[in-house]
């Protein structure tokens, strides 16, 4: 729906990361820089003219305000949808802490906060996949990939499962989790900080960064890791002169899914803001 909505306004393009969807895998980590010099290698060699509108969600749209940043004269307005956020501690913890308290802060910012295992999940489903095509009807497949959207409809679900029970998928995906901003590198994260880390980082770029409304209250600590997103996302409004922030009701984290619209209409306030 967004694509379709947006090409009625101005040319609306989509792509997929190396090793993902179409794409050819990669023979170097996906970090989020490369993944940026790979767009950049990419809008250059399909002839698109620029400055462009960047849209990007999850950890999509950080590596969207990566780019914007690092090629700014490329970049003439940006589109973040529920994106992921970069050094969370370093910006947050003070804000947890104050509203929380101490003992919430430690536990939510604890070297044993989930993301190893989350990590070496994604490395688990790549090895399998390795040693052959994972099985569509099994766990281990459901737990290796997201869930089916039905309102994306079955031929995109039917494609999906084809696509990623392969070693290529299931790599791509591990390598970005390994060296996407939610995992462990610090030489990542003084280069994210020497770019994030000043005030007006993105200028005067016209900005619209999107939120999810639903907390599953049945996760735990899901009401202080929402208020941890919000706040991050209201730092990365703020990051331009022309940010906008705006929380999506009846909305999970695929605002793509749930409310399309909300995206599309996004979009066009970008576009007439230029």
């Amino acid at each position: 729906m967004v694509q379709p909505q947006t090409a009625t306004r101005t040319r609306a393009c989509v792509y997929d990361r190396a090793g993902m969807g179409y794409s050819d895998p990669s023979d170097r980590p996906s970090t989020p820089f490369n993944i940026v010099d790979d767009l950049h290698n990419l809008i250059k060699a399909a002839g698109i003219h620029t400055p462009v509108v960047l849209v990007g969600h999850s950890l999509g749209g950080f590596n969207m305000k990566l780019f914007a940043a690092t090629h700014p004269s490329e970049v003439v307005g940006l589109v973040l949808v529920d994106p992921s956020e970069e050094r969370m501690e370093a910006r947050t913890r003070t804000q947890v802490t104050a509203k929380f308290g101490e003992e919430t802060s430690k536990k939510m910012f604890s070297e044993d906060d989930g993301s190893s295992a989350w990590l070496a999940h994604f490395q688990e489903c790549a090895q399998a996949a390795k040693k052959q095509d994972l099985d569509p009807l099994s766990d281990l497949y459901k737990n290796c990939t997201d869930p089916v959207h039905i309102p994306l409809g079955s031929v995109l679900a039917k494609e999906r499962q084809v696509i990623q029970v392969r070693y290529t998928y299931q790599a791509a995906q591990a390598s970005e989790a390994v060296n996407c901003v939610y995992g462990v590198n610090p030489l990542l994260d003084e280069q994210y900080k020497g770019i994030f880390g000043v005030k007006n980082a993105l200028g005067n770029m016209p900005l619209i960064v999107l939120s999810h409304s639903i907390v599953n209250t049945q996760e735990p600590m899901a009401e202080e890791e929402q208020y941890v997103l919000l706040a991050l996302h209201e730092q990365t409004t703020a990051s331009s002169t022309r940010g906008r922030h705006r929380i999506i009701p009846n909305t999970h984290h695929n605002i793509e899914v749930d409310q399309p619209q909300a995206i599309v209409e996004a979009i066009n306030d970008v576009l007439t803001s230029l």
